[in-house]
């Protein structure tokens, strides 16, 4: 044999054996609906979204967490003298969303009408508050080792009284 046929043949060998070899590669496996949500769904395992601030809490974390939301949402609101004309004693819930890069948004308020026509520019106040906040780690699902987005919501008690 040549060197051209031994050139040839060793190729015809490689692609026969990466052929019978390489099957698997291509099995298609199915994962069900049900295998994929228990695998999706937050467990204990897996860590929530933290501020640099809020290292080293240990179990406090995500108090920490939330206080850093509540306490700048609150600052705001505060410096920017709301007024009410009627009083209120409700609870007002913002629909808040962190990105894997660990911006903070919100994406709705859950109120009734009767607060926010009592309190004049109170939603506009709120979106404007979470800018505030100071980018946060995402949250991390562990089992897979992947940063991703989380929502949660935030209560936040409103108690007014109308000066006499």
């Amino acid at each position: 044999m040549n060197l051209c046929s031994k050139t040839y043949f060793f190729c015809i060998i490689n692609v026969i054996f990466f052929s019978l070899t390489g099957c698997h590669l291509f099995e298609s496996t199915k994962v069900s609906t049900r295998e994929i949500k228990s695998a999706s769904s937050w467990s204990e395992k897996d860590q929530y979204p933290i501020f640099n601030s809020c290292k080293g809490e240990g179990k406090d974390e995500k108090k920490c967490f939330e206080s850093v939301i509540s306490s700048t949402i609150l600052n705001y609101v505060v410096e920017k003298g709301l007024v009410a004309s009627e009083n209120i004693d409700s609870e007002v819930v913002l629909n808040l969303v962190i990105d894997q890069e660990g911006f903070i948004s919100m994406t709705s308020i859950d109120s009734s009408d009767y607060v926010l026509n009592a309190i004049p520019n109170l939603e506009s106040t709120l979106f404007e508050s979470i800018e505030y906040i100071p980018q946060a780690k995402a949250a991390v699902k562990t089992n897979v080792g992947v940063l991703v987005s989380s929502s949660f919501k935030l209560p936040i008690r409103i108690f007014v009284q109308k000066e006499n």
